[in-house]
C-alpha cells in the first residue's frame, strides 16, 4: 500500500513539472511571436524577464542544465522546445531590448537584470562595491587611413580594449571627449562580436555582444551577460590618445604594451589578481583575449607580446607594409567554438574554442606561449587576411608563406624546418624533398604545369609545392625581394583596382617578381610548374630591364636534377621521407598518402629518367648547352 502510495506521489510530481513545463513553453511562445516589440513595450519586456528568470528557477540557465550543458542540435529536437524557446526569448531580449533608446526608457527595469547563464558564457564577475568609483583608461582613438592595397577589414572600426569590465545587469556610464561625439565612435560591450547563428551545434547565445553608438559626452551601456568594455574606432577617425572615463565598472586584466601606454611587471602581478573572466593584450601590432584562468602563470607578458610583435612584424615586412598599421596585423580570440566549420580569418581571428565549463583547461596555451608554438592554421589564416596577389592555382598555398617568414625570420628556425612546418607541422620536409614531391609526378615527367584544378589531383592547395618558388626566391635573394615585390603591388594599387588579384597575369607577375629579385626567375618559376604564357615576349621585356637567367638559379636546377628518385628503391626512400609513419590506409588516389600508395609499386627507372629529361631540357631552354 505504501509502495502504490509513493507511485502516485511521484506520478502527481511529474505531471506537475510537465504542466509547469508546457506553462513556460507556451509563455515563451507567445513572447517570441512579438519578440521585435520587446524595446517599445515595458510591459512586454518586463513579462520576458519574468519568463526568463522563472525557467532559470525551474530547469536551471541555459548551457548549465542537463539537456543543454554540452550544448544542443540547431536543428530541432524532440524534448527540447522548451530550451529552444527559451533560447529565442533570450536571444531576443539581447537583440531587441538593450537599443540605447530602450536603456534610457526602459532604465529602472534593465538595472540589475542579468542572465544567470552568463556564468558559463562569457563568465560572471561581482558588481562593483563602490559604482560611482571612475576608472580611467588611455585609448588610441585614431585609426589613420591605411597605406597600400586593402587588406580584410580595412575599413572597419577597430577595437581598443579600456581595461574593464561590466558585470552581468550592471548599468554603467562611458564618458569621453566632446570631439568623438557623434563621429561614428561606439563602445562595445562582449568582445565575441562574432554571429554563430550559422553553426550546426548552439554552445552559447548566438550575438552576445553590444554596441552603443556615442551620441553624447556620456554613454549608458549595459548587457545581461556582461563583457569586456571596448572602444569602437571608425576608419580614418583622427581624436588622437584620449582619456577615457567609466563608472560602475570593475577592473579586468590589461597588459599594454603600446607606445604611449606599458604595463609594468608589478602592475601585471595585480592584474592577474582581477577577477574578470577575461584578459586582453594590447600591443600596436597585435591584441588578442584569452579567459583569465590561462594566465595565472604567465610572469613574463612583456617578452610574450615581444614576440608576437616580432611576428607581425615578419608578416608585414614579407608583404611590404608599413610595421605599424592602422589596425593591429593579427586579434586572436577563444571563444565556446570556431566561427565557422573550419578555420577562417578574420577580426578577430576566433579558431580557438575553449570549455567554459573548465576554463582553466588551456587547449591553446601556445597564445600564451608565443608564436614559435602555434599551429600552422594561424598564419595560414593571416595569409588569407593580406589579400595578397597570386599566380592562380595559389589561394591555398602561398598563404601558408607567412608562416615561413615567420619562423625563419624571427625565430631562427632553418628555412627547411619553417618550410616544412608551414603545412600539417611536417617539419621533417626539406625544400630539397619538397622539390622531388614536384618532380615525382606525371605532369613534371610530361613537361606540364602543375594542375591547378581545385579537384582531387590539385597540387597546389594546401601543399608545399604549391608556394615553394616563393621560399626558393627567399632562398636564393632573400626575403627582402618578396618585400620588394608586394610593396610595389601596395605603391601601384589604385581604388578600384581588383583586391584581392588570385589570377595575377603570368607574364606581368613573373616580370615584376623577377624585377624585384634583380635577376629572370623565369627559369624558376617555370620550374614549380607555371610556364610563361607567351615567352618570346616575356624573354624580351627581361632584356629590356637588363634581366639576366641568375647562375643561382641554374646551380639550383642542376641539383634538383641530382635529387630525382632513379629507380623503385629511390622512390621508396622518397617515400619513406615525405611519411614516415608509413602510409597507413590511403583514401583518395589523387593526392596525399593515396597518390603514393598508387605509385609506389609502379615507379621505376623509366619515370627517373623522364623526369631527368624534362629538367635537363628546361636547362637548355633557358641557359643554352
Amino acid at each position: 500500500m505504501k509502495r502504490f502510495q509513493f507511485l502516485i506521489v511521484c506520478m502527481t510530481a511529474c505531471s506537475l513539472q510537465a504542466s509547469a513545463g508546457d506553462a513556460l513553453l507556451e509563455r515563451a511562445l507567445k513572447v517570441q511571436k512579438k519578440i521585435d516589440q520587446l524595446d517599445r513595450n515595458p510591459a512586454f519586456l518586463q513579462e520576458a524577464f519574468d519568463l526568463v528568470e522563472a525557467y532559470e528557477q525551474k530547469a536551471g540557465p541555459l548551457f548549465m542544465t542537463g539537456k543543454t550543458k554540452n550544448g544542443f542540435s540547431r536543428q530541432p529536437k524532440k524534448g527540447l522546445e522548451l530550451e529552444y524557446a527559451m533560447f529565442a526569448v533570450q536571444q531576443g531580449i539581447l537583440d531587441h531590448a538593450y537599443t540605447p533608446d530602450s536603456l534610457k526608457q526602459n532604465r529602472r527595469m534593465l538595472d540589475g537584470a542579468a542572465f544567470e547563464t552568463a556564468a558559463y558564457f562569457p563568465g560572471a564577475v561581482q558588481a562593483p562595491k563602490d559604482p560611482n568609483k571612475t576608472h580611467s583608461a588611455k585609448i588610441n582613438a585614431s585609426q589613420p587611413t591605411a597605406w597600400g592595397a586593402p587588406v580584410s577589414g580595412r575599413d572597419n572600426p577597430v577595437l581598443r580594449p579600456t581595461g574593464c569590465y561590466l558585470a552581468p545587469g550592471c548599468i554603467a556610464e562611458v564618458a569621453v571627449p566632446r570631439s568623438m561625439v557623434n563621429k561614428g565612435y561606439a563602445i562595445r560591450v562582449g568582445a565575441h562580436s562574432w554571429d554563430l547563428k550559422k553553426k550546426n551545434v548552439i554552445k552559447r547565445l548566438d550575438r552576445v555582444s553590444l554596441v552603443f553608438p556615442i551620441t553624447g559626452n556620456r554613454t549608458l551601456i549595459a548587457n545581461p551577460l556582461g563583457g569586456g568594455i571596448y572602444l569602437e574606432v571608425p576608419y580614418e577617425a583622427d581624436a588622437g590618445v584620449v582619456t577615457v572615463q567609466l563608472r560602475n565598472v570593475v577592473r579586468s586584466p590589461f597588459f599594454s604594451a603600446k607606445s604611449f601606454d606599458r604595463t609594468t611587471s608589478n602592475d601585471w602581478k595585480k592584474q592577474q589578481k582581477l577577477q574578470a573572466p577575461w584578459a586582453d593584450f594590447e600591443t600596436d601590432k597585435f591584441m588578442m583575449q584569452v579567459p583569465t584562468a590561462w594566465i595565472q602563470d604567465l610572469d613574463d607578458p612583456e617578452r610574450l607580446m615581444h614576440d608576437w610583435d616580432l611576428a607581425m612584424d615578419a608578416v608585414s615586412e614579407l608583404f611590404g607594409r608599413p610595421l605599424v598599421r592602422s589596425k593591429t596585423v593579427l586579434y586572436l580570440q577563444a571563444d565556446v567554438t570556431m566561427r565557422g566549420n573550419a578555420n577562417f580569418p578574420g577580426y578577430p581571428q576566433s579558431n580557438y574554442p575553449y570549455n567554459p565549463h573548465n576554463p582553466a583547461q588551456c587547449r591553446h596555451d601556445w597564445m600564451i606561449k608565443g608564436p614559435q608554438y602555434a599551429n600552422w592554421t594561424v598564419f595560414h589564416e593571416v595569409g588569407h587576411s593580406q589579400f595578397c596577389s597570386k599566380f592562380r592555382g595559389e589561394v591555398e598555398a602561398l598563404v601558408n608563406l607567412p608562416h615561413v617568414a615567420v619562423m625563419n625570420r624571427k625565430f631562427d628556425w632553418s628555412l627547411d624546418q619553417a618550410f616544412g612546418s608551414a603545412i600539417n607541422n611536417m617539419k621533417h620536409l626539406s625544400l630539397d624533398e619538397v622539390a622531388v614531391m614536384w618532380m615525382v609526378t606525371e605532369n613534371f615527367r610530361q613537361g606540364n604545369e602543375m594542375n591547378h584544378s581545385n579537384r582531387p589531383g590539385d597540387e597546389f592547395k594546401y601543399q608545399h609545392r604549391g608556394f615553394g618558388k616563393y621560399v626558393e626566391i627567399a632562398n636564393l635573394f632573400g626575403w627582402e625581394a618578396l618585400g620588394r615585390f608586394w610593396h610595389a603591388d601596395s605603391e601601384n594599387w589604385k581604388p578600384g583596382d581588383k583586391v584581392p588579384q588570385n589570377n595575377d597575369p603570368v607574364d606581368d607577375r613573373i616580370l615584376r617578381l623577377s624585377k624585384a629579385a634583380g635577376a629572370d626567375l623565369t627559369p624558376l618559376i617555370h620550374f614549380w610548374g607555371i610556364q610563361p604564357e607567351n615567352p618570346k615576349a616575356l624573354a624580351k621585356a627581361m632584356r629590356k630591364e637588363g634581366l639576366e637567367p641568375s647562375r643561382k638559379i641554374y646551380d639550383r636546377l642542376q641539383h634538383y636534377k641530382t635529387l630525382i628518385p632513379m629507380d623503385h628503391a629511390g622512390f621508396k626512400a622518397h617515400t619513406d621521407t615525405v611519411y614516415p609513419k608509413g602510409l597507413g590506409k590511403p583514401k583518395n588516389p589523387n593526392y596525399g598518402t593515396g597518390w603514393y600508395a598508387v605509385w609506389l609499386p609502379k615507379y621505376d627507372e623509366t619515370h627517373g629518367e623522364a623526369a631527368q629529361a624534362v629538367l635537363e631540357e628546361m636547362v637548355e631552354l633557358y641557359f643554352g648547352k
